[in-house]
C-alpha cells in the first residue's frame, strides 16, 4: 500500500502552484516550474497531482475557501451593511496598493481565462461568485425585513451589482495601476444601498446587534 500524502507537503505545493498560476495564467504555468519551487522532482508532484488540470482546480478550491473566510461571510455580521461594503473595498485598495496593483484576483483571473475552456473550472468559479452574491444577498434581505432597508431594495441585483463592481474595479486597478480605484468604485457600491435605507429608527428595532440582526 502506498504512503497517504503529507497534507503540509501539499499545502506547500498548492501555495507555490498558486503564486506561479496567479502571476503567469494557467496557461503559462508550467508543471515543471511548479515541481522546482515546491522543492521536489516533477515526477514526486504528480504523485500528489496526476495533472497540471487537477493541481490548478485544486489551488483554485484552496483560495475559494480563503476567500470565503474574508468575502463570503455575511458583511453585515461587523457593521451596518452600507459601510461593510465600502470596508471590503477599501481592504481591496490597500491590498493592491501593498503589491503594485499587480496579479488581480486569483478567482477573477482563473474565470477569465478558463470558464470558456474547462467546464470544470467554470462550475467553480460560478459557484464562488454566486455563493458571495448570495450571502450579501441574504444580508440585505435580513436588512429589509429587520426596517433598515426599504422594501423596494431588490438584494439579489444589489449584490449582484456589489460583487460585479469589486471584480470591475480589481481589472481597473491592475490595468491603470491606480489602487485608489477602488476608493472610488467602493464610494458606488456604498450608495447603490443607501439609496435604500429606510432612514431614522429606534435602536430598538435594529436587532441585537447589527442593522440586519446578525
Amino acid at each position: 500500500m502506498g504512503r497517504k500524502p503529507d497534507p503540509a507537503v501539499r499545502e506547500r505545493i498548492l501555495q507555490e502552484a498558486e503564486h506561479i498560476i496567479h502571476l503567469k495564467g494557467y496557461g503559462a504555468a508550467c508543471m515543471d516550474e511548479i515541481a522546482k519551487a515546491s522543492g521536489m522532482g516533477k515526477a514526486n508532484l504528480f504523485h500528489h497531482y496526476g495533472s497540471k488540470a487537477q493541481l490548478a482546480l485544486a489551488v483554485l478550491d484552496f483560495k475559494i475557501a480563503e476567500f470565503r473566510t474574508r468575502r463570503v461571510e455575511p458583511l453585515c455580521a461587523q457593521a451596518a451593511p452600507e459601510a461593510a461594503v465600502e470596508a471590503m473595498f477599501d481592504a481591496g485598495a490597500k491590498f493592491f496598493q501593498g503589491n503594485g496593483c499587480k496579479a488581480g484576483c486569483f478567482v477573477g483571473n482563473i474565470a477569465l481565462e478558463m470558464s470558456d475552456r474547462d467546464e470544470a473550472f467554470r462550475e467553480r468559479v460560478g459557484a464562488f461568485f454566486a455563493e458571495w452574491a448570495g450571502s450579501i444577498a441574504a444580508c440585505l434581505e435580513r436588512g429589509k425585513k429587520s426596517g433598515y432597508f426599504k422594501p423596494s431594495l431588490d438584494s439579489k441585483a444589489a449584490a449582484e451589482a456589489i460583487v460585479a463592481l469589486y471584480e470591475g474595479a480589481v481589472m481597473l486597478t491592475r490595468s491603470q495601476r491606480d489602487a485608489r480605484i477602488f476608493k472610488r468604485v467602493g464610494g458606488v457600491a456604498r450608495s447603490i444601498l443607501e439609496q435604500h435605507k429606510a432612514g431614522h429608527r429606534r435602536d430598538n428595532t435594529m436587532g441585537p446587534k447589527t442593522p440586519c440582526g446578525c
